[in-house]
This record gives C-alpha cells, structure tokens and sequence, in this order.
C-alpha cells in the first residue's frame, strides 16, 4: 500500500457527494443531513481524497481491500487479466463502486458506478424519466433514449453526455446534455444553441 493518509469508504462517499452538492443540491443536501455530515465535511473529504490521498493512487484491488476491508462481492483474475471488486455504498443504496484491475506486472485500477444485481434497474423511457440520481452513466447509455455520445470530462465529475430525445412538451425530437458526476445522473438539460444546430 502506498504510504500517507488513506481515505474511509465513508469519506470516499463524502467527497463523491461535495461535487454534487451543485449539480443536485436538493438531493445533496438531504443526503448530507441523513448522514449526519456537513458541506464543509464534504469539501475536506474531497480535498483530501484528490490532493494528499494515497487511496487515490492505489493501483491493485489488494490496496483497497486493505484500507476498506472485504469487497460485497468479487471476481477473481480471469484469463483476460481483469478482477472486479465491488463495494457497497451507503449513501445511495443499491448501487456499488466497482474497481476493475487490469493486467499483472503493471496493474491498473478503472473505477465505474455499478448496480446490485439484487437491485431493479430504473425505467427510463422519457427524458421525464431522468430526475437527479434515478440512473448510471451506463444505464442512460443502455436505455432507449440514445444513442448516447460522450461530449466532455474525465470519468469523475463534470462529465457531459449528448443523446437526442422527444421533448415531452412539444413532442419534438430534441438534443439534451446529461450532466454527470462520479458516474452518476445529475440533471438533464437542452443542448446548448452551438452543439443543436451541429446534429
């Protein structure tokens, strides 16, 4: 494990939810009094996960099963030189962090939001359908409502993605910018004037 502070599954959490505390701040403000947390809590678990954590560096499944202990459930290395490890999050029940370590002498950790198997899928059928956190990245990829093209970000927060759907009100096709951090949905809105007039 590599030396320096390491981050709780509980904090790992924290920091996830201070991004989102903009992008769904109803949701993310109910979440925090639940939990029994505070904007400034969030805001130092965030600072610290990206700019004095080592948890942030781990590069084996073995590392974060260390500092968070035993996954819910996992995969062990296949032919294909992939394990999968999935951790429970509390905050929002039903869905999982899944780690994904890639190769065996020069390993690499992927991180996607994942949904207990257990759990039902949402339905999403409109672009009513797409409130604050009803969906993953890759639910909204899986549904009905694309294609779904990747616009900008990094995986983590501030990711955009384009799909074109009927407007419920006017029932014409339009273009819409789903906005997601950590993989998960955070609102919908039109396409901005420049992308629109691209399609």
């Amino acid at each position: 494990m590599s030396g320096g502070p390491v981050t709780t599954l509980y904090d790992y959490q924290l920091s996830m939810l201070h991004a989102m505390c903009k992008s769904a701040p109803a949701q993310a403000a109910d979440l925090l009094e639940r939990v029994g947390a505070t904007l400034d809590d969030a805001a130092i678990a965030e600072k610290r996960w990206w700019y004095a954590d080592a948890t942030n560096n781990f590069t084996s499944i073995e590392e974060y099963v260390s500092a968070w202990g035993a996954p819910a459930s996992e995969e062990p290395q296949s032919e294909s030189n992939l394990r999968h490890a999935r951790w429970d999050l509390s905050f929002w029940p039903g869905l999982q962090i899944e780690f994904v370590e890639v190769g065996r002498d020069r390993r690499q950790v992927f991180r996607r939001l994942h949904r207990r198997s257990e759990s039902p899928r949402p339905r999403l059928d409109s672009v009513a359908d797409l409130t604050p956190w009803s969906c993953t990245s890759e639910e909204l990829r899986d549904s009905g409502l694309g294609p779904v093209d990747f616009v900008d970000g990094f995986g983590s927060v501030g990711d955009v993605l384009a799909f074109t759907a009927v407007d419920p009100d006017s029932r014409c096709s339009c273009a819409y910018f789903a906005h997601v951090d950590w993989g998960l949905l955070q609102s919908v809105k039109p396409a901005p004037d420049w992308y629109a007039a691209g399609q």
